[in-house]
This record gives C-alpha cells, sequence and structure tokens, in this order.
C-alpha cells in the first residue's frame, strides 16, 4: 500500500515538474486573478460569465497592460477624456479555485497562466469561426498594370486572399471582389466620418451576412527604370570587365483595410510594399496570380507579401469577439444567424447586445452597440442558426431583430 502511494506522488510530482518545464518554455506566467460581477435579473448564468470575464482580464493585466489617452479639445474646451487600458498578454490553463454567489455579487477566483508575448488577452472567442467578406481592391494607378497584361489585380488579389485564408483555422472567407469600397482611391480610407467608421462596409456586412469586411487599394505595379533593358546570358560577362546595367526593379504596393461589419470601426490597417525583378517582355501575357507571374523573381515577393498579409489578418481578427445577429425574437428565445458552420454548440453563452443608430454633431450616422449584461444559453444548433434561451422575456430587454449576440 506504502510503495502504490508513494509511486503515485511520484508521477504527481513528474507531471508538475513536466508542466512547469512546459510553462517556462512557453514563457507562461503563473497568475492569481479574481472576478466580480453584479447579479440583474436573478440570472446567475450572466453574472458568472462576466465574472470570469473580469477574472481573466485582470490575470491579463497583472502581466501586461497598455495604457491609451485620447482628449479632444473644441473650441478650448475639452470635450472627450477617454482613457483606456487593455493588455494583449494571452491567459491559458484557467483553473477555477473559489466561485459563488455573494449577496448581489457573482464572485470567482482563478488560477492561471499567461503568456505575454503572445496574442488575444481573452480566449473564450476563439473556438468561434469568424466570417470576412474581401472586396475588390481599388487601383491607384491603373496604368502600372499594363506590363504584363496585370490589370485582373484588382480582383485576382482578393481571389488569392480568399483562398489562403480558407486554408487557416478560426476564419471564414467569402469572395465580393465584384465590389469596391473607394471610389476616390487616393484618400482611402478617409472616406469615413470623424468617428472612423465607413457605413458602406456595414451594408455590404449586412447583404453578404459576414462579422468582417475586408478591402484594399493597390498603391504601385510601376517599374523602378521602365527603361532598363531585359537581363541576358552576357551580362555576367559584362559584369567582369566593370560594365553593369540598371536592374528590372518592380514595385508591388498595397494597404489593407478590415471593418467591423456591424458597427464599420476600423480596426485594422497596415501597408505592404516589396520589389522584385520583372525580366519578361514588353508584350508578355502574363497575368497577375497565374503559374507564369509566381514563376517571376517578382511574383515570389508578391506571393511573401500576401503570405504576411494573411497572416496578420488571422492575428487581428482573431482577436475580436464573435459577433453574430439575431434573427428572431420569440418569449425566451432568440434565433442567431449562426450556427455549427461558426463553431457554436449546444451549452455555449452568449452574451446579448442592443444596436440602436445614432448621430453625431456633424450629422453622420453611426451605430451603438449597448450590453444587456445578460447572456443566452445555446439549447439548439442547426447548421446555419442557433436557438439560444435567456432567463427573462426579451420583451423586457426590448430585442429586436438585427440586435447582437457576441462571445469574448
Amino acid at each position: 500500500m506504502f510503495s502504490m502511494l508513494k509511486s503515485t506522488v511520484l508521477l504527481i510530482a513528474l507531471a508538475l515538474c513536466q508542466t512547469w518545464v512546459w510553462a517556462e518554455a512557453m514563457n507562461l506566467v503563473p497568475v492569481d486573478a479574481k472576478g466580480i460581477a453584479e447579479i440583474e435579473y436573478g440570472d446567475i448564468n450572466s453574472a458568472r460569465v462576466r465574472a470570469m470575464r473580469n477574472a481573466i482580464e485582470n490575470a491579463s493585466m497583472q502581466v501586461s497592460a497598455n495604457i491609451q489617452s485620447t482628449q479632444v479639445m473644441e473650441n478650448g474646451n475639452l470635450t472627450v477624456d477617454y482613457l483606456r487600458i487593455h493588455s494583449a498578454a494571452k491567459v491559458t490553463d484557467i483553473q477555477v479555485i473559489s466561485e459563488g454567489q455573494e449577496g448581489d455579487y457573482y464572485r470567482v477566483h482563478v488560477m492561471a497562466r499567461v503568456a505575454p508575448d503572445q496574442i488575444c488577452a481573452n480566449v473564450m472567442a476563439n473556438q468561434y469561426h469568424k466570417s470576412v467578406a474581401i472586396t475588390g481592391f481599388s487601383m491607384e494607378h491603373p496604368q502600372h498594370a499594363t506590363l504584363g497584361h496585370l490589370g485582373s489585380v484588382d480582383r485576382s488579389l482578393p481571389a488569392l486572399l480568399v483562398n489562403d485564408i480558407n486554408g487557416r483555422p478560426g476564419l471564414r472567407a467569402l469572395s465580393a471582389n465584384y465590389m469596391t469600397l473607394y471610389p476616390n482611391t487616393p484618400n482611402a480610407p478617409t472616406q469615413i466620418s470623424p468617428r472612423m467608421t465607413l457605413t458602406r462596409a456595414v451594408t455590404a456586412a449586412k447583404d453578404l451576412g459576414v462579422q468582417f469586411v475586408v478591402s484594399g487599394v493597390i498603391r504601385d505595379l510601376a517599374m523602378e527604370n521602365p527603361d532598363a533593358p531585359r537581363a541576358n546570358n552576357w551580362d555576367r560577362w559584362l559584369k567582369k570587365v566593370g560594365i553593369t546595367k540598371a536592374k528590372r526593379t518592380r514595385h508591388f504596393v498595397f494597404d489593407l483595410y478590415v471593418h467591423d461589419g456591424y458597427s464599420g470601426a476600423l480596426v485594422f490597417q497596415s501597408r505592404y510594399r516589396t520589389f522584385g525583378l520583372w525580366n519578361e517582355k514588353n508584350n508578355s501575357i502574363v497575368g497577375f496570380g497565374t503559374a507564369k507571374f509566381f514563376s517571376t523573381d517578382y511574383g515570389l515577393q508578391v506571393r511573401l507579401l500576401l503570405d504576411q498579409a494573411v497572416s496578420d489578418l488571422q492575428k487581428t481578427i482573431q482577436c475580436q469577439p464573435f459577433m453574430a445577429t439575431i434573427a428572431q425574437v420569440s418569449g425566451k428565445r432568440i434565433y442567431v444567424s449562426s450556427g455549427a458552420e461558426s463553431g457554436l454548440r449546444p451549452g455555449d453563452f452568449l452574451s446579448v447586445y442592443r444596436t440602436s443608430q445614432k448621430f453625431d454633431r456633424q450629422g453622420d450616422s453611426f451605430w451603438q452597440i449597448s450590453d444587456t449584461r445578460l447572456v443566452a444559453e445555446v439549447k439548439q444548433v442547426q447548421p446555419y442558426y442557433a436557438v439560444a434561451e435567456l432567463a427573462i422575456d426579451s420583451e423586457r430587454l426590448n430585442l429586436q431583430v438585427d440586435d447582437l449576440v457576441m462571445a469574448w
């Protein structure tokens, strides 16, 4: 009996050592954190979800915190004073030490491990697949595409992004390369309101049924030296006697934008640039994204740049909360316009939000999202929709079609 107990203790100790070695190798920091949430409408489940979210945020803040401050002055008066504290540390291996109701509040105590150098502080939304639509890319200088007959780049580039995104976990991409969002390309994406929103992105997202809209502008496809001669077999001999020719370097520059489909907010913006050697004949028909195109040095450099852009898109979108619209309301039940294809399962809890259209001082409209502080439990799941249940009747919250559910 003593021998068996000794072996069991030894195995537990070995497992703990292996866990801590793995944690140190992954640069994980053990953290003790607590969370609290007020119980509203007598709904314990909603309070528990919010308390857990609060605990995870507190755990992340203990390891890595960023502070952003925004102040807006109008006529010498401070009209907006906004302070935001957030963390990009990833919380994993969450263990609940204790939890329960204390009066009107629900409290949780957790132990977790935090990776300060990894993205997404909140892991609760990562199990869901987020949908994106890739629109056509506007061209600032269409004449740049003449050489090599690359004029299809405005549609071929989004098509490549769709294929690459669908090959990665956590995302579902739809092609919308037949539409563009920026008629005035030199100023894109400044055709937005002072609140950094783009109404056309909201309209496109509702029409396509997606959470995010990805768009962009192709800024440069030009040759650095249009008169440079093509490379040939004599170049290496000429180089030996000190004669060099200008290289046929061609640039590729594009901007990438990601807008939230429910508010129109710009959540990501980046410029990508590269260059490569273009040694094709001036009258050669290559086409953008073809096998011949990617066999060139220029095409290889473009391929690497697109891989980087897709990686950035994946990281950005995975760190955003999962959202879906409410398609129907009936008593305590709500019908969500996402289902099994998004990763929803019975027993999941979704936070419920009201949406309303507001207007700023300039008369520009924007969508405001308000937290009801309640969650709905998913009861039934179909491929493209789910049925969730609230603790109270939806009429008490005045829920409407096109309101939102969200998972952080």
